[in-house]
């Protein structure tokens, strides 16, 4: 499953409304802030005397209608065990706390070589932080199938300067019940500087099947993310130790991942 030992960030970073005071920044969000709206211009000072006919503006033509506002997206990218996963998506503003969050993965699943998935659940503004519930539906492109049902709740925000994340995501796979994992992320940033922010991370899979539950993977470490890393962008690093034997590799137990999300 592609959340044993990863999946914004930021998602980030996933679903800021705008308004929302995030430090991601992300990622999740693992997330994606809207741009701040533009001021009015000043008021321009009246003439003193109305101009000729000859000489009135040209400019008297109306405007053509503005088109519609683009809604708050986000993109996203992965690097860490499972390879190379790639993340897009976007909050359409319902009201000034709640909006419709969506997103695209793809990327690795342990078992499927091409494998994609579409979320979607509300993001709802609560003080300084984004609580966002979702439904995905994971697809296996050769297979061709529906693969797996994953429920989710992500938590993001925080006051300034903290930051912080949790990630819960129940991965429920259709036709094979005995792979069934639920996994947790969490971690709490402490914002350093306008550019550098370091806390707590550890993340938590549970296997579930019908014999027994266990602790699959357990890796704990040090979370660092680069708010402002370019524009609207946020650079984040883990770098861990897994403590579950099971997990580890040939006994190695480092763990890590490195992520990039970007706002637009």
């Amino acid at each position: 499953m592609r959340t044993k030992i990863a999946l914004l960030t930021t998602l980030g970073a996933l679903c800021a409304l705008p308004g929302a005071a995030l430090a991601q920044d992300a990622a999740a969000e693992p997330a994606p802030v809207a741009a701040p709206a533009t001021p009015p211009a000043p008021a321009e000072p009246m003439p003193a005397a109305a101009p000729p006919a000859e000489q009135a503006p040209a400019a008297a033509m109306p405007e053509a209608p503005a088109g519609a506002a683009p809604v708050p997206a986000w993109f996203r990218i992965d690097s860490d065990g499972l390879g190379i996963q790639l993340w897009v998506g976007a909050t359409h503003p319902l009201t000034d706390t709640i909006g419709l969050a969506t997103y695209m993965y793809v990327g690795g699943i342990p078992g499927f070589s091409a494998f994609g998935e579409f979320d979607i659940g509300p993001a709802i503004t609560a003080g300084p932080v984004i609580i966002t519930p979702m439904i995905g539906a994971g697809f296996g492109w050769n297979s061709k199938r529906l693969e797996a049902i994953i429920p989710q709740l992500y938590v993001v925000g925080g006051p300034d300067p903290i930051y912080l994340e949790l990630w819960v995501q129940d991965f429920i796979n259709l036709h094979s019940p005995k792979n069934h994992d639920l996994y947790t992320r969490f971690f709490l940033d402490y914002k350093v500087s306008d550019y550098f922010a370091v806390g707590p991370q550890v993340e938590a899979t549970f296997q579930l099947n019908n014999d027994r539950d266990t602790l699959g993977s357990l890796p704990v470490g040090v979370s660092i993310m680069l708010p402002n890393y370019g524009a609207a962008g946020t650079f984040l690093a883990f770098a861990g130790f897994e403590t579950q034997e099971a997990a580890q590799t040939n006994g190695n137990k480092l763990a890590g991942r490195l992520t990039w999300v970007k706002n637009f």
